[in-house]
């Protein structure tokens, strides 16, 4: 009784689940329109550019026009329009879609940077005023878990919203049907009458919509306030969510929904002297998991020796260290890092049997093959 009272909920508890959620709402918004625009051909490296163009022009007319409604409508739009610089691009011009977004990242940090110093450079921190919580009735007054769950801003609950539409979108539509075939056989789909063309420009767009609005959450939802490149890698880890969760809105869910808890769990232990015993379980939990998962699919396809032994050993370390209890004091700039490390295995575990649209970022012109 004493271990597993020493083991109990510790860092995770329901102020750490009602910040997962929060931090998991921009990169999700992302990552959801993302998935729209990769499924359709176009790979959007410069997320991270649609983010902060959002945040940017989402504070600028708020503290402005005095009204949030115009700052939500202005971080879009600022998401979008660098989406038509994209789209421009890499559609229209047929340019390397990698060396595009790259590109748009470096114009949106420069764009913002300039306007931001230009405007409130000598100007004192201005904070706006915020997108308010929204209380679900009933729901959050579920003990513990109703003010955590269900007392948030409605961003956030569009974002989750978001997961099952664009499921259905994507599988039981008809646009849907033409988005999966522009982005695994776009010639197929001309043939068939669908203009590719006209379909990647959709998820261009899509992407720059929510990407922009994930900027909004950050900006005028979260803190009321712009610094400059405030996204700090949100847009990449969108990215490797989409990857990482192989390209369907369950997984892609999921996935965000890891890379905010990590971000969640960093702040709850950068100020604390040693990793709490619960960390480790954790680990041990996942990485037990990840063995089971593993060991269930060598059924059925070619067995992955290397990343059952890997996470078996994983899974050991962490129940080991979970009941020693060891005094390991790491610095704040790991715990920092932890949802960019994260990202890291994510992304080299999963990589390798990614199912990615045959035909992203490759560029399609009508009458090819």
């Amino acid at each position: 009784m004493n271990v597993i009272a020493s083991i109990g909920i510790g860092p995770f508890d329901t102020a750490w689940l009602a910040a997962a959620l929060i931090l998991t709402t921009p990169i999700l918004l992302a990552a959801i329109g993302e998935l729209i625009s990769e499924r359709a051909g176009v790979l959007n490296v410069g997320l991270e550019g649609f983010m902060l163009a959002g945040a940017f022009f989402s504070y600028l007319i708020t503290w402005k026009a005095h009204s949030l409604p115009l700052g939500v409508l202005a971080g879009v739009a600022g998401g979008v329009v660098f989406a038509v610089v994209m789209g421009l691009l890499t559609i229209e011009a047929k340019a390397d879609q990698i060396v595009s977004g790259v590109g748009i990242n470096l114009a949106a940090i420069g764009l913002t940077s300039y306007l931001f110093d230009e405007i409130f450079g000598n100007e004192a921190q201005i904070v706006v005023p915020t997108i308010g919580q929204l209380k679900i009735p009933g729901l959050a007054s579920i003990p513990d878990f109703g003010p955590a769950l269900f007392n948030h801003d409605w961003v956030l609950y569009m974002a989750f919203l978001l997961v099952p539409a664009s499921w259905f979108l994507l599988y039981r539509t008809k646009w849907g049907l033409a988005v999966r075939a522009s982005g695994e056989l776009p010639a197929g789909a001309d043939t068939a009458g669908i203009s590719v063309r006209r379909v990647r420009w959709a998820g261009v767009l899509t992407a720059g919509a929510l990407a922009g609005l994930g900027g909004v959450n950050l900006a005028i939802v979260q803190v009321g306030i712009f610094h400059q490149q405030m996204t700090a890698g949100r847009g990449f880890l969108a990215l490797v969510a989409v990857i990482f969760g192989r390209w369907k809105p369950l997984g892609v869910l999921g996935a965000c929904l890891a890379l905010g808890g990590a971000d969640a769990l960093q702040l709850r232990l950068a100020d604390q002297n040693q990793v709490p015993t619960q960390v480790w379980g954790v680990v041990a939990g996942i990485a037990a998991a990840l063995a089971i998962y593993y060991v269930v699919r060598a059924r059925q396809a070619r067995p992955r020796w290397v990343a059952i032994t890997l996470s078996a050993m994983v899974a050991l370390t962490g129940v080991v260290l979970a009941f020693a209890s060891p005094h390991v004091d790491l610095p704040d700039q790991l715990w920092r890092s932890l949802p960019f490390l994260l990202a890291l295995v994510v992304l080299g575990g999963a990589v390798t049997r990614a199912h990615m649209p045959s035909k992203l970022t490759l560029p399609y012109t009508r009458g090819d093959g």
